[in-house]
């Protein structure tokens, strides 16, 4: 089993800190594609949100990768921190609480890294696995939504899993055969330096490639770093495409009582005030050929509508929520209720 290198000084030196710096970075511009994804699995499974904590652990395993690497305590409180802090300035969908959610993250990988001296990969999937699946508990207990206990329970059994394998075990093999490349400095374990051996390390290099190639594609085809929070851009079918820009159609905005239900969460009913979404899409004169429309969210989260049953119906809003545009669809079911609006789009 290998074993700690005896550290004497409990700081982090400079090339330590850069590597924390560069890990956060990395991690926290990820992030946002990692929620696109937890999107697709969600709409893969039918349900507006909580199987996308299938892929939870790969926000983690920044933190515990810095952890390993570095073998100080501190290490991943920091790369949360900081990881939470770009994910947050670079347009995060969850806003500033993303910052608390990486924080803890990395103070639990930091704790349970810290309980033995010895590096192991029970110890580190177990850490990442609790480590994961605190997001569950923080985000319902900041964004409560009424969801069932026993559901909660769910995702947090799935972030459990995901923060095992999708961090534990990812952030012990990078470790090894960052190591066995020698680019990193192997100042943690003590053994004799292995040459790298590939195939020893397919999964992950097939996950990491398929990460960043992914996170490519999102940045160039789906995110939209000029999206203005109250703003959406009707385009597709349509003779006259523009930005609908909220505060211009505020003198238009009427009240619907409404009510979210969802497959796993519900909201009771309460006021809602907003821009009728038919008045939004008939400035833009649809084209005879158009027939569905396609409301898309900043994160890739999307919900279609048929565009003739939409004519006409106004408990179908653009509503504004914390600056942010949001969907109000009083008579459908709770995943087509689409939160941080950014494009609408008709074919």
């Amino acid at each position: 089993m290998p074993k700690r290198t005896k550290r004497a000084d409990p700081f982090l030196d400079v090339r330590e800190i850069v590597l924390v710096a560069l890990l956060a970075a990395v991690g926290g511009v990820l992030s946002t594609y990692v929620g696109y994804i937890g999107n697709l699995i969600n709409r893969l499974f039918g349900v507006p949100f909580g199987a996308g904590q299938l892929i939870a652990g790969l926000h983690v395993v920044w933190p515990l990768l810095a952890r390993s690497l570095t073998g100080r305590f501190g290490s991943g409180t920091l790369t949360g921190l900081t990881k939470g802090l770009v994910e947050f300035l670079s347009g995060g969908t969850h806003g500033v609480v993303i910052v608390l959610i990486s924080l803890v993250e990395g103070l639990l990988v930091d704790v349970g890294m810290g309980i033995s001296r010895r590096q192991s990969l029970l110890l580190t999937m177990l850490t990442g696995a609790v480590a994961s699946a605190s997001n569950v508990f923080l985000f319902q207990a900041i964004y409560f939504s009424g969801v069932s206990f026993g559901f909660i329970l769910v995702m947090a059994g799935l972030s459990l899993v995901s923060g095992a394998f999708f961090g534990g075990y990812l952030a012990w093999d990078l470790h090894r055969l960052l190591a066995a490349t020698r680019l990193v400095a192997r100042r943690v374990i003590e053994e004799p330096k292995p040459r790298a051996r590939w195939r020893k390390h397919l999964v992950t290099l097939a996950v990491v490639i398929g990460l960043l190639a992914g996170g490519v594609y999102y940045y160039i085809a789906v995110y939209d770093p000029f999206a203005v929070p109250d703003a959406a851009r009707i385009q597709g079918a349509v003779q006259a495409p523009y930005t609908f820009r909220y505060g211009d159609w505020i003198g238009k905005a009427i009240t619907v009582t409404a009510e979210l239900r969802g497959s796993v969460s519900y909201v009771p009913s309460r006021e809602y005030i907003g821009i009728p979404l038919c008045a939004v899409l008939a400035q833009a004169k649809p084209t005879a050929k158009a027939t569905t429309v396609r409301v898309i969210a900043e994160d890739g989260y999307e919900a279609s509508f048929d565009l003739l049953s939409l004519s006409g119906d106004e408990a179908v809003l653009l509503s504004l929520d914390q600056g942010r545009l949001r969907l109000i669809a009083a008579a459908y079911d709770g995943s087509h209720w689409v939160k941080q609006v950014t494009r609408i789009v008709l074919y």
